[in-house]
């Protein structure tokens, strides 16, 4: 089963052949990388953003041609319920 993977938005900036070839190594599949691709384009321009958590799925196959794995992107934000250090005493 493919593994989780993470990218940091920095790279997503830099992004062109190298990072289509980076995704692709990990999903195995173009249509999955362009998907994946197009998850992380929806965030655009969201500067509160960690990392994006890009995890497999395992679906229920009905079709040959079906992908066994669909893949999420999950955007990573700093979690505002966690207490402010500056305030610890």
């Amino acid at each position: 089963m493919p593994e989780s993977f993470s990218l940091h938005p920095s790279r997503w900036a830099a992004s062109g052949p190298s990072l289509r070839q980076e995704i692709l190594n990990h999903t195995g599949s173009e249509a999955e990388t362009s998907g994946i691709m197009r998850s992380i384009e929806r965030f655009e321009g969201d500067s509160t953003i960690l990392r994006y958590e890009i995890t497999p799925k395992p679906q229920g196959r009905h079709h040959r041609s079906a992908s066994a794995v669909a893949w999420t992107v999950r955007a990573v934000r700093p979690d505002s319920r966690e207490p402010d250090p500056s305030t610890w005493r």
